[in-house]
């Protein structure tokens, strides 16, 4: 709705701008008809009045092009005053120059500018002075009275004309700054539908991680539970043939097989007890499969340890946990140089507490200067009523210490088990 109205209030903004010039020169042409029908009159050869006039509306309609370079527009000026001073010379009209003197510095003022304007200003107020007094036609105190006015009539175009430039300043300033807010209400709700778009890729992310840990807990089983019953099978199918031959052997492999069977039956307990807790574990997994993740793809060595009962974490922490960590393990792995890094993660019943911990050289006392990343991450806990610290650690490396409270923190789930 701001940009349709900006776009109105351009096109009518322009659209006077183009109306504004005819509607002043139709006024001017109206006077100076007005003072030609006055002449026309009063004077004796009204034929070297028409010729001024008409020559006054040839210049007030000349096309701008037309008075390029300047000083051909310079010339024209003075060959009009020329012939105005001609004029009231001629017919002995002292209030002719005076009266068409408005319309040269009127002309002035409004075209030129800089010293430039002031000089030609100043030139047609002091050629006017010395024509009256050379010609005789006006006493000095009417010569300084008509002057006074022409320099009146300039510093009140001036001053109007100043103004209107700094009132269409304005306007642009105005249309500029609601360009620019518009700009920014748009980039605000692009912003927003990112934030939406990324919360949803968190969410994402998370199950996939809990996707990935699922597999890695099939393959386990695969490998572990499978060839332990695979071996249970193959030595009861031996069994009968051990029993003829040897029983006291038979005994010692039934033994072994019965051992296997146990350990077999206590991993798919435990298997199926962790599988069974759906999204009890989603933040917790999302951070370990964030760890084997790193810990695959480059030369890093991670300990992830827990203290204590983890619970089942809100969503908003699981995500603020997860893309700490990620930009922490990040920022260590362009910038501190480690070989060694401590994850831990101690939750109590009103908070929650995460340490990363690296081995880099870092050395010096004070802790280094918080760039985009750090600032994300002290932001994260920040709108979650969280703490960030970062600290040196003895005798070298950094340590981040995250605090985010449980409150808002779903605590009626099953717990997991460290």
């Amino acid at each position: 709705m701001i940009a349709s109205f900006m776009r109105f209030s351009q096109r009518f903004v322009e659209k006077i701008k183009i109306t504004r010039r005819p509607f002043r020169l139709i006024i001017l042409s109206l006077l100076l008809l007005a003072s030609l029908y006055q002449f026309m009159e009063r004077v004796s050869i009204p034929l070297v009045a028409l010729f001024l006039h008409i020559s006054y509306l040839v210049f007030l309609w000349m096309p701008p092009r037309w008075f390029q370079p300047t000083r051909r527009h310079v010339a024209i000026l003075v060959l009009l005053w020329a012939a105005t001073a001609l004029s009231s010379f001629t017919l002995d009209e002292s209030y002719l120059i005076f009266f068409l003197g408005y319309f040269l510095i009127g002309h002035i003022s409004v075209r030129f500018s800089g010293f430039l304007r002031t000089g030609l200003a100043a030139a047609v107020m002091a050629a006017n002075a010395a024509f009256w007094q050379f010609s005789g036609q006006l006493a000095p105190n009417e010569i300084y009275t008509y002057s006074l006015v022409h320099a009146v009539t300039y510093i009140l175009i001036i001053s109007i004309r100043e103004r209107s430039k700094s009132n269409q300043a304005e306007r642009r300033y105005f249309r500029e700054l609601s360009q620019v807010h518009a700009q920014l209400e748009s980039a605000h709700q692009d912003l927003q539908q990112m934030h939406r778009e990324l919360e949803e890729a968190t969410v994402r992310s998370l199950r996939f991680a809990v996707l990935e840990e699922r597999t890695r807990i099939a393959r386990d089983i695969h490998d572990t539970i499978g060839h332990g019953l695979t071996s249970v099978i193959v030595q009861l199918q031996a069994l009968p043939y051990m029993i003829k031959a040897n029983e006291a052997e038979a005994d010692q492999t039934l033994a072994a097989v019965l051992d296997v069977a146990r350990n077999c039956l206590t991993e798919v307990r435990s298997v199926v007890h962790q599988m069974g807790r759906d999204d009890a574990g989603l933040g917790l997994i999302g951070l370990k499969s964030l760890i084997q993740t790193v810990k695959e793809q480059t030369r890093l060595q991670i300990r992830f340890s827990t203290e204590g009962t983890i619970t089942q974490w809100h969503p908003e922490i699981a995500e603020a946990l997860y893309r700490i960590l990620q930009e922490a393990l990040t920022n260590i792995i362009r910038h501190a140089h480690a070989s060694v890094v401590e994850v831990s993660i101690t939750e109590s019943e009103e908070e929650l507490v995460m340490t990363v911990v690296d081995d880099g050289p870092f050395l010096s006392d004070s802790p280094p200067q918080p760039g985009f990343g750090i600032l994300n991450m002290k932001a994260r806990c920040e709108r979650i009523g969280g703490s960030f610290e970062l600290r040196k650690q003895q005798p070298n490396g950094l340590r981040i210490t995250i605090q985010l409270p449980l409150i808002n923190s779903l605590q009626e789930g099953e717990k997991i088990e460290r």
